[in-house]
């Protein structure tokens, strides 16, 4: 790996569709980084973005200068139809740290890896949802209930996600859980024939996988009915997050040690010395959801990008690296998407039209008032 450096890092975005969200983690200053160029086809995307960032346009590998330091790759890997892996493999073999966007085929990131440990350079896939602000809350909460108690792994877990949001569920499952494997099998769906039903089982525990059985070919980023939902449970209570970017809950069991007891109502227990369990919240808000869909876009998201190109600069610096991105786990974790994928079967593709919109109005207006929206 590099030495420390007193100069900032150069750092190139390649791709301006996904890597806009790369870009906006520029809008805040990041230390010892410095945004310093955008690769990619030309398009007038891409020009508005370079001018707006004040950064060169390249639009082909050989024209990004040798000075670049680090490389984000967020363009399409092999897996999905494009040029990713070959571009990240350019640039390593340039000298370049990379970071690149999932999902990648672990065939893919076993040679890679190889290559930047070969060069001594930082190699990572970018699972984009643990690292942003909600996703490292919920790791974060579910390792923390952990240990308040004792190590106890979790009673169960539930996840429902589409095909195209599976990989991030997955590490967000696994770093959640602190392990590297499960294995998966499936399970009879029954009636339901928007979801496959999945079993994962980690160390100490398993999870239920409800996963979307069905895309649109010609929209293959858009139309999941779940983007990301994991649940965590433990007798003493159960940890979710509920969508991408939030909220995450934390809902404590209820348990009354006195409800055999007939002597007093609900309400004079309460302000007794006995009451104290019916004092405490109903479900803890452990992070907000965003306001709108632009604050996870240009705010959330980016914020999450910037986690982990400080974390991959101050490893460059000598610290050591943080859960989740050392070699073993991404080629686990890309191991157990492909043994889910191939477990559940091919999706069934079909051409969707676009999602009602329902007026949020609508849903805020008192009971009956928006009935007839």
């Amino acid at each position: 790996m590099s030495t420390p450096t007193t100069r900032n890092r150069r750092v190139l975005v390649a791709g301006a569709k996904f890597g806009e969200l790369y870009l906006n983690a520029f809008i805040e200053p990041q230390p010892g980084l410095e945004l310093a160029g955008l690769l990619a086809t030309g398009s007038a995307r891409a020009r508005q973005l370079a001018h707006a960032f004040g950064i060169p346009l390249y639009t082909a590998p050989e024209q990004v200068p040798d000075d670049i330091d680090m490389v984000c790759v967020v363009v399409r890997s092999t897996v999905a139809g494009g040029a990713g892996s070959a571009l990240a493999r350019t640039f390593l073999q340039r000298g370049m740290h990379v970071l690149q966007e999932h999902p990648l085929h672990p065939d893919d990131i076993a040679p890679l890896q190889a290559l930047a440990a070969q060069r001594r350079l930082g190699y990572w896939v970018n699972s984009f949802y643990p690292h942003t602000p909600a996703g490292r809350c919920w790791i974060d909460r579910a390792q923390r209930v952990r240990r308040l108690l004792d190590g106890e792994a979790p009673r169960f877990a539930h996840l429902v996600t589409s095909r195209q949001l599976l990989y991030s569920s997955l590490d967000l499952l696994l770093l959640a859980s602190g392990t590297d494997t499960a294995t998966v099998e499936r399970l009879p769906d029954g009636d339901d024939p928007a979801f496959h039903t999945l079993r994962l089982r980690l160390a100490g525990s398993t999870a239920t996988l409800r996963l979307q059985s069905y895309l649109d070919p010609d929209d293959p980023d858009l139309h999941s009915l779940v983007m990301h939902q994991l649940t965590l449970g433990w007798p003493a209570g159960y940890l979710s997050l509920e969508a991408s970017h939030g909220p995450v809950l934390w809902t404590p069991a209820l348990h009354d040690p006195q409800h055999r007891e007939a002597s007093h109502s609900l309400y004079h227990a309460a302000a007794g010395p006995g009451g104290a369990h019916l004092a405490r919240p109903s479900t803890l808000i452990l992070h907000p959801a965003p306001a709108d869909w632009r604050q996870a876009f240009e705010i959330d998201g980016p914020a999450g990008v910037g986690t982990l190109l400080q974390a991959l600069r101050r490893h460059l610096d000598g610290e050591a690296l943080p859960a989740g991105l050392d070699a073993a786990h991404q080629l686990a974790l890309a191991r157990l998407w492909r043994q889910t994928l191939r477990c559940a079967g091919p999706a069934r593709e079909c051409s969707l039209p676009a999602p009602r919109v329902i007026d949020d109005q609508a849903l805020l207006a008192p009971p009956g008032e928006g009935a007839m929206a």
